[in-house]
């Protein structure tokens, strides 16, 4: 029986294979850079901790799966930036993406620039999550993305509504 330990002492990985960007088992890397990009690549980082990313120019996607304490700072994406499994990230857009999923996370804190201010969210069995949107010179100002949510049946039966429950300080 393998222990979670042996799993996780993998060899690290930071390699172009096809149009997908793999970074895996990271640990303590402060500068880790993907700089030959375009909008076919995707990226997919598994199982880092302690560690930061920077990618260069525009991507197809980037999905970070079961990692912890990773920062993320990337230009643009396509389609989306996809949280799985993870803790305690922090991801910076410098200009776009469209769609920010967060699943099964605990701690995600994302960070937008002026020309991302259009992007979506969409959340599921996660906590702890903010929003930071430029205000001023240098400052942010941050909203927490609701945790629970208030579903009530449609007054005509014929559905029902679902908003973000008031105590879940929002």
């Amino acid at each position: 029986m393998a222990s979670s330990s042996s799993v996780t002492n993998q060899p690290p990985k930071l390699a172009l294979e096809g149009n997908k960007w793999v970074v895996e088992y990271q640990r303590d890397q402060q500068n880790l850079k993907i700089d030959q990009t375009n909008m076919k690549h995707t990226v997919y980082v598994y199982k880092c901790s302690n560690s930061t990313i920077h990618i260069v120019g525009k991507v197809n996607s980037i999905v970070l799966d079961s990692c912890t304490k990773v920062g993320l700072q990337f230009e643009s994406a396509v389609s989306l930036v996809e949280f799985i499994n993870c803790k305690s990230m922090k991801l910076q857009v410098l200009d776009v993406v469209p769609t920010i999923q967060i699943e099964k996370t605990d701690g995600c804190h994302i960070y937008l620039s002026k020309t991302s201010l259009k992007t979506e969210f969409i959340s599921s069995k996660s906590s702890e999550m903010t929003v930071n949107v430029p205000h001023g010179d240098g400052e942010y100002r941050e909203f927490p993305l609701p945790e629970q949510f208030k579903t009530k049946l449609n007054k005509d039966e014929k559905g029902l509504s679902t908003f973000p429950n008031e105590s879940s300080g929002v």
